[in-house]
């Protein structure tokens, strides 16, 4: 539907060429709502295509009833031929790319991107293979990626550019399926030019983000008051009810389009919680579908850790480290143990300033505090009487990302190294009213 819609705007601009691709690449979907096939220019369709495909570029006739054992053995010769070349570190740790003029935000939509996590092996890229041609059937477009792990650790580093695998483009005839691979050490080939995917993954992670902080709001409203939100403003009421300071666009489209289904999951993954705390296997998530490997990146509500040793506070999704920013502590001061967010104010001294900077997020009603400082030198030393010192960009962004009631843990040796600075912090509108100028904050700071 995605590519016949393009043709529609395509045709509407005059670009008749670029129509008729769509059209081509819509297929069934075109020919049932315009009742005719399409046709294409004369020297277009006596084309007759190369004679042999590029090695980056394989176009297979897949029959599915040999599938399985024919992606078996594609994945264990992945990484058996000679001439290896891997990406650098340095290119790994490039910002993420901007997605390019031609690819809509429909394109964008209808993407599936397929998140490998772990070591990469030729089983588990053949497995992520398998499965994404047994999904990307008909007019469809796979990516498949990978997170790159920190350090020696298990934490995956969400901020870091992931590696771009492999692509799988489908046609209108389910026979035939474009396999492009992006990184040499996965085919033993020039890799293709991975800019098209790289920029709808980007775009694909600044939705994940926002579908993150929807969904863990929804988590959290739930475990506040014992049943789920049926109204977006629900999220963004004035204080002390201010979950989250506003929405963005897509995070309204979302609700509105998956606010039940979201609901749903969120009450299955706060009862599995619930249980686990209790000591229950019943609280275990039930294993999925997915193969080994891959993952559903930031299914997890966010929740933060504060590592006392580091000094450092990192917002997680399960074991992605999805934000991560210096601290300044009290030492012995500052407790240890599990809370939860209890309030969240903007500008808790009346001015953004003060003593407490522009935000303040108290731990489970006492007086202790995530917040702001005007001793920015503070940050990375125990001089605090207890909270926890944040620089103002930095509590900002933590203030729009962490909903009313996310869980925090205040601990040691629970982060590994530092890990990358978002360069474009993610920022909600401010919709609600979060101010309380009635209350003078005696936190210790």
């Amino acid at each position: 539907m995605a590519w016949y819609l393009l043709g529609r705007e395509y045709e509407e601009q005059g670009k008749q060429g670029k129509a008729l691709y769509c059209y081509a690449q819509a297929g069934e979907v075109y020919e049932a709502y315009e009742e005719q096939k399409v046709v294409l220019p004369a020297e277009e369709a006596a084309s007759p295509g190369p004679s042999k495909p590029p090695r980056a570029s394989r176009r297979w006739g897949i029959r599915f009833m040999r599938l399985a054992v024919a992606m078996l053995a594609l994945g264990a010769a992945l990484l058996s031929a000679p001439g290896l070349q891997t990406r650098t570190v340095e290119e790994l740790a490039q910002p993420a790319a901007v997605v390019p003029a031609d690819v809509t935000p429909a394109q964008i939509q209808a993407t599936r991107v397929y998140y490998l996590a772990g070591t990469k092996t030729p089983e588990t890229i053949g497995q992520a293979l398998q499965h994404m041609l047994l999904l990307e059937r008909v007019r469809s477009f796979g990516i498949l990626v990978r997170g790159i792990p920190l350090s020696d650790s298990t934490w995956i580093e969400w901020l870091r550019k992931p590696e771009t695998l492999l692509s799988v483009e489908a046609e209108s005839d389910a026979s035939r399926q474009q396999i492009l691979y992006h990184d040499a050490e996965s085919c033993q080939c020039e890799p293709s030019d991975a800019q098209r995917a790289d920029g709808v993954v980007a775009a694909w992670m600044s939705h994940q983000e926002q579908q993150a902080v929807l969904r863990s709001a929804v988590a959290a409203y739930i475990r506040r008051t014992g049943q789920a939100p049926t109204e977006a403003s629900q999220l963004t009421a004035s204080y002390p009810d201010n979950v989250l300071p506003g929405l963005t666009p897509y995070m309204s489209e979302l609700f509105a389009r998956d606010s039940a289904a979201i609901a749903q999951e969120m009450q299955g993954w706060n009862e599995r919680s619930a249980a686990q705390a209790g000591g229950s296997s019943q609280g275990q998530t039930p294993p999925g579908e997915l193969p080994e490997g891959l993952i559903q990146p930031l299914a997890e509500p966010l929740e933060i850790k504060i590592d006392k040793t580091a000094h450092r506070l990192a917002v997680v999704s399960g074991s992605i480290v999805v934000r991560e920013y210096p601290v300044g502590l009290g030492g012995s001061r500052t407790p240890e143990g599990s809370f939860v967010i209890s309030e969240k104010v903007r500008n808790p001294n009346g001015q953004s300033d003060g003593d407490f900077g522009s935000r303040g997020m108290t731990l489970s009603d006492t007086l202790y505090a995530i917040h702001g400082t005007n001793k920015p030198k503070s940050i990375g030393k125990d001089q605090s009487l207890g909270c926890v010192r944040m620089r103002q960009t930095d509590v900002e962004e933590l203030f729009d990302m962490a909903p009313l009631g996310t869980k925090v843990t205040i601990g040691r040796g629970l982060l590994p190294a530092a890990t990358s600075v978002s360069a474009t912090p993610l920022k909600l509108p401010a919709q609600a009213d979060d101010t309380n100028p009635n209350k003078v904050y005696k936190w210790l700071d």
